[in-house]
């Protein structure tokens, strides 16, 4: 009777987070519903089953988890240390421990293999899902309207605005690595119908960025893995680059010039100012937009100002926790690749594809993260990435490490 107590809560916890997972892009409430239900069955499960010492089950052992501690400590002495205690410690326990708890439900669910392929099934449909609706919205409107839409920029999906772009950075590496190194039909089934719709979401919500993001992970994966699919990738690539009815071409010829980024160069000025005023812990967590009218400057770019996030989320930890919170970040992720590309060359078959998928999400994300605060402020995309990034360690982390302590 205790065991199918367990089983069935274990099921309600996969459930739940399948809900979170579908529901992320378009409620904000949805995904912190999802949040406190999640910890509340874990907390439940582990007590049943371990009683008195279930606090030493709930962690699962993983590669970063002393990384993630030396962040989570380097936070705290940026809250002690910085301009607003008051402010920081709200920013420190509302946001980032929500981040590393996220990150903990998806690793704890690795434990079970089969939980893997359903999750990745629930991400895989939760892209068709806002591709879908993204495109049914730019069917709904005239031809002026879309002309201007390729002009400008795809915000919503079925008449809600989301942040398009930090979620395809997640979806289409996945997605990718799916269809073409996965053999399971239904995933790849999946994963083909996502990139249908959501490449043209990426087109026209014109994310610079993002695209770059896309094009250099799935180039990476399919080099690293498979020639073929490389070069074939890199043809698709040049020929959506060069097509001319998207005005691609013309958009990614503006990377280059500093003048068409908008805000971004007088807000990563203002960064670094910061940091240059607090260069150890920072000026304290959730501080940057406090003091951005403080040292803001009116200029052509920066004419009139807005509170506004830096638009980098290496230069938003530098001003908001110094050198020491960036470098226990950065160390995070060093030690995540450092031991994912040397166990994922030891994986065959579908767990190996899996592990690409994740590798690849996380690894666009970063890469967009240059151009976009996506990792370390925000709920929806977030809490996505921050649990994806959990399944991912765990997957990464090798047979003898996906266990409790």
């Amino acid at each position: 009777m205790k065991q199918k107590t367990i089983n069935f809560l274990n099921n309600l916890l996969l459930l739940n987070l399948i809900v979170f997972i579908i529901l992320a892009p378009f409620s904000k409430k949805a995904v912190k519903s999802c949040f406190f239900v999640a910890i509340l069955l874990w907390l439940i499960i582990n007590a049943l089953e371990f009683h008195l010492s279930f606090y030493k089950h709930l962690i699962t052992k993983t590669a970063v988890n002393k990384h993630l501690l030396l962040f989570f400590l380097a936070l705290g002495l940026s809250t002690v240390y910085g301009f607003d205690p008051y402010i920081s410690h709200g920013v420190l326990f509302e946001r980032y421990l929500g981040y590393i708890l996220f990150f903990c439900l998806g690793s704890y669910l690795v434990k079970n293999t089969r939980n893997v392929t359903i999750l990745i099934g629930a991400i895989i449909f939760a892209g068709i899902l806002i591709g879908v609706g993204g495109i049914w919205g730019h069917l709904q409107l005239g031809t002026a309207d879309r002309f201007h839409l390729v002009q400008g920029r795809m915000h919503s999906s079925f008449g809600r605005v989301i942040s398009f772009a930090r979620f395809l950075v997640l979806y289409i590496p996945l997605s990718s690595s799916i269809l073409f190194f996965s053999r399971n039909k239904i995933l790849r089934i999946g994963a083909f119908i996502s990139l249908i719709v959501l490449f043209p979401c990426l087109i026209f919500n014109a994310a610079r960025a993002g695209l770059a993001a896309v094009m250099v992970v799935i180039l990476m994966v399919s080099f690293l893995k498979n020639k073929k699919v490389f070069l074939l990738s890199l043809i698709f690539f040049c020929t959506l680059l060069l097509f001319p009815v998207f005005g691609i071409k013309e958009r990614a010829l503006t990377t280059f010039n500093p003048l068409t980024w908008g805000e971004r160069v007088p807000l990563w000025e203002i960064a670094i100012k910061i940091f240059k005023d607090y260069p150890i812990f920072g000026a304290g967590l959730g501080i940057s937009e406090k003091l951005l009218p403080e040292y803001w400057q009116p200029s052509s770019l920066f004419a009139v100002f807005r509170m506004w996030d830096i638009h980098n989320t290496y230069l938003e930890l530098l001003a908001e926790a110094g050198i020491v919170g960036l470098g226990t970040f950065l160390w995070i992720f060093a030690r995540f690749f450092k031991n994912a590309f040397k166990t994922v060359k030891n994986m065959v078959g579908e767990q190996q594809a899996l592990a690409l998928g994740l590798i690849g999400a996380v690894s666009a994300a970063l890469i967009f993260a240059l151009s976009a605060s996506n990792i370390t402020a925000g709920v929806q995309e977030t809490a996505v990435f921050w649990f994806l990034f959990g399944i991912a360690v765990s997957l990464n982390s090798g047979k003898e490490q996906i266990k409790t302590v």
